[in-house]
């Protein structure tokens, strides 16, 4: 294989891991397609997975994945690749202006092939492989150089094909980081904001030791007790373990091995005061909230970002990102020069965006000509 791929000009990649069914998850397999041959690797049994790192760090071998960041995101973490020489179907079919942007959906209207993703959320960490999942893998990657080169055409027939590479460049430069545990993160629960404040601590107590639980049985969280059986739990508390068997939601595996530390963290929480729930001092001491004037340019701003992706017909988020607008409008920069140097600005958006932004700022766009400070 390795000779096969030293040959090859172009790879599609794409792999499977296991996070539906494992709290620590894994790659469990890998996809790879040149021109004329595909390859299914199992991670699981084979040790030389790093022998791929120097062709995926190869800025002369292109790397073809579609939505390519969890893959990235785990290749490294599990093998430690960088990457470089990337097109991603994904992002170049957001930049033609398709609407829906699945693989499956993107294959069949395309290259009109049929692709089922049924299999889409097996356990790919479960041996041995049924031919129907073996087929479905290769499926991911077979086609996705020919997806590629009519994506590339496109692209370079509206004059984007310049935005696409400087994406992909920033895509396979972009670390994240490895994931942890968000403490915080039971404020996110639908419903939590109804609860009252002694429930809400009760729920923070069931989420923290839900985490713990998941841990232990290396499973996702949400397969040891969901939301909304633990917003129910905070509510409805049980007074005793025996109350948890054959209660909606909860597992006979969770009940008995995880009962007592249930009960005992919602009694810890009846002891603790709403207090807290005050929110953590954000580091920095956290961002002043926008003025009037910040936010009466945001308003501009998005009025024109609408109008452009009416234009263009694109998303709104592609032509440009909330949160960068939202810099724009707090701190306006005094040119083009100032505006292509603000931190996460794509160089494409300068060239085709930059002159019209600054005059929105400016008070352009059939707006006065001047924006003033409130008195």
């Amino acid at each position: 294989m390795m000779e096969r791929l030293h040959a090859a000009p172009r790879l599609a990649i794409d792999m499977e891991a296991d996070s539906l069914y494992h709290y620590f998850e894994k790659v469990c397999l890998i996809q790879i397609s040149s021109d004329w041959d595909t390859f299914i690797l199992d991670p699981l049994a084979l040790e030389d997975i790093p022998q791929l790192g120097p062709i995926i760090a190869d800025p002369g071998v292109e790397k073809v994945f579609h939505a390519a960041g969890y893959d990235i995101y785990c290749l490294h973490r599990d093998y430690g690749f960088s990457f470089s020489g990337l097109f991603d179907t994904h992002i170049a079919a957001q930049l033609a202006g398709y609407e829906f942007l699945g693989l499956g959906v993107l294959m069949e209207k395309i290259l009109g092939i049929h692709h089922s993703k049924r299999r889409q959320r097996d356990d790919w960490s479960r041996r041995p492989l049924a031919d129907e999942q073996l087929e479905y893998a290769a499926m991911d990657t077979h086609y996705l150089l020919r997806l590629r080169d009519i994506l590339e055409e496109e692209l370079r027939g509206m004059g984007r094909l310049e935005w696409a590479r400087e994406e992909f460049a920033a895509a396979a430069a972009n670390e994240k980081h490895e994931k942890e545990f968000d403490t915080e993160g039971f404020r996110r629960i639908k419903g939590y904001r109804d609860l009252q404040p002694q429930e809400q601590v009760a729920l923070r107590a069931l989420y923290l030791m839900r985490d713990k639980a998941a841990r232990q049985l290396n499973v996702p969280a949400f397969k040891v007790i969901n939301n909304p059986v633990l917003v129910d739990l905070a509510r409805r508390p049980p007074k005793a373990v025996q109350e948890l068997f054959g209660r909606r939601g909860i597992s006979y595996r969770v009940a008995r091995h995880f009962g007592a530390a249930l009960l005992d963290a919602l009694a810890a929480a009846r002891l603790q005061d709403s207090s807290i729930l005050a929110l953590p001092p954000r580091a920095g001491g956290g961002k002043p909230p926008p003025s009037r004037i910040a936010k009466r340019r945001f308003e501009l701003l998005k009025r024109w970002r609408s109008g452009k992706a009416a234009e263009l017909k694109l998303n709104v988020g592609v032509i440009f990102p909330a949160n960068l607008l939202e810099v724009l409008a707090a701190e306006p920069p005094s040119d083009l020069e100032a505006f292509g140097a603000m931190p996460g600005m794509r160089q494409w958006r300068v060239r085709e965006f930059g002159a019209e932004i600054l005059h929105v700022l400016r008070g352009g766009n059939g707006e006065p000509s001047t924006i003033v400070a409130p008195e």
